[in-house]
């Protein structure tokens, strides 16, 4: 079964670039937005259109089990790397169905190149789904379509639900780019091409002046949109989503709705339910319990003050009462000791700026004064 949109996604590598200096430009927000729409689809399998390998002979379809990505674009600076799963039952359903149609079709292990890996890289990230490349062949426009056809009628009977993705831009004169030549022919072919697909005119995509046509070089001679047009099977309108020109290249994202296509129906996730916080109440923090009060007894009431020590005067303060005069400096300072340790001692003097107390002398007794002679 076919998911219900396909998407035509420009392969320029230089959109890389823009994404890893943070430029938010338009073309990259809607890459954005269709990224979301293809997640919320829950694709199964991706077909790839590439037209950017545009390659002699048959059409190829990528068989191998996991694809390896190729550099085709290195003129760019740009390697993009997109190694992801691959689908080998349908590869080859597709070639037998085109092989029966008589259609030059074939199976490659090939790989997947800039056609391929750069859309991934923004509409699909997670590199989990599994992808078959299909490469455009050097074939007429009729035959593209007829190819495209076969597909349609493949990939709807399948059980899977399978994303159309197309990469490929509009006018691709590389050689004026790399130059940064502006090319006022290039712009005025993607305006006519994109008039084109949003009226349904799928007739008129090359119906223009042929030197436009020369010097704007479309990429892969539209063949990628002659494809797409056999996978639709009707002549449906386009949706531009965005365009962006530069120096001779047009890159644009269209988006397309398919016919029987079947709409998967998108649950948004609901939004959490915030539960009532429950109130809290501060708890008084328990008392600390004493190891000396856990006899059983009541505490025992404590005095301020009381068993202390009485508090000697520092040093500094004895030097200073020295120092305030000779009257203080004569005065001894007597200490006596509580009544309960023993007898009374004598009196002891304490000198000024001293720490060590010393013993009072007993007085000397005065000697008698001599009388002077005459």
């Amino acid at each position: 079964m076919f998911l219900p949109r396909a998407v035509l996604a420009p392969h320029l590598p230089t959109l890389l670039l823009d994404e890893h200096r943070r430029h938010d430009t338009p073309m990259l927000e809607a890459l954005r937005l269709e990224a979301r729409r293809l997640a919320g689809q829950k694709p199964e399998i991706l077909v790839v259109v590439s037209a950017r390998a545009n390659v002699t002979g048959p059409f190829q379809v990528g068989a191998a089990r996991a694809h390896r990505s190729l550099t085709v674009d290195p003129a760019f600076g740009v390697e993009v790397r997109y190694d992801c799963p691959g689908h080998p039952a349908l590869a080859r359903a597709l070639v037998e169905a085109g092989v029966k149609a008589r259609l030059r079709v074939g199976a490659t292990p090939r790989g997947i190149d800039g056609g391929v890996s750069v859309p991934l890289h923004f509409l699909l990230p997670a590199r989990v789904v599994p992808v078959v490349p299909v490469a455009l062949g050097d074939r007429p426009e009729a035959e593209c379509r007829a190819f495209g056809a076969v597909m349609r009628r493949v990939l709807g009977a399948r059980p899977e639900r399978i994303g159309i993705l197309v990469g490929g831009m509009l006018s691709h004169a590389t050689h004026e780019w790399h130059f940064r030549r502006e090319v006022p022919e290039a712009t005025v072919l993607d305006q006519h091409v994109l008039a084109a697909l949003g009226d349904g005119r799928w007739d008129d995509l090359l119906e223009c002046d042929p030197r436009v046509i020369e010097r704007a070089h479309p990429d892969a001679g539209l063949r990628h949109l002659a494809l797409l047009r056999g996978i639709l099977g009707a002549d449906v309108r386009g949706e531009v989503l965005s365009y962006e020109a530069g120096p001779g290249v047009g890159s644009a994202l269209v988006a397309f709705e398919v016919p029987g296509g079947v709409e998967i129906p998108v649950e948004e996730p609901p939004l959490p339910q915030v539960a009532e916080l429950p109130v809290l109440k501060r708890t008084p923090r328990p008392r600390r319990s004493n190891p000396r009060e856990s006899n059983g007894r009541p505490p025992r009431a404590r005095v301020k003050g009381a068993g202390a020590r009485p508090r000697r005067s520092p040093p500094q303060a004895a030097g200073r009462a020295g120092r305030s005069g000779a009257a203080t400096r004569s005065r001894s300072v007597a200490t006596s000791r509580p009544a309960s340790r023993g007898p009374s001692r004598p009196a002891r003097r304490v000198s000024a700026g001293s720490r060590t107390p010393t013993a009072r002398r007993p007085a000397r007794a005065s000697r008698p004064g001599r009388k002077r002679a005459g």
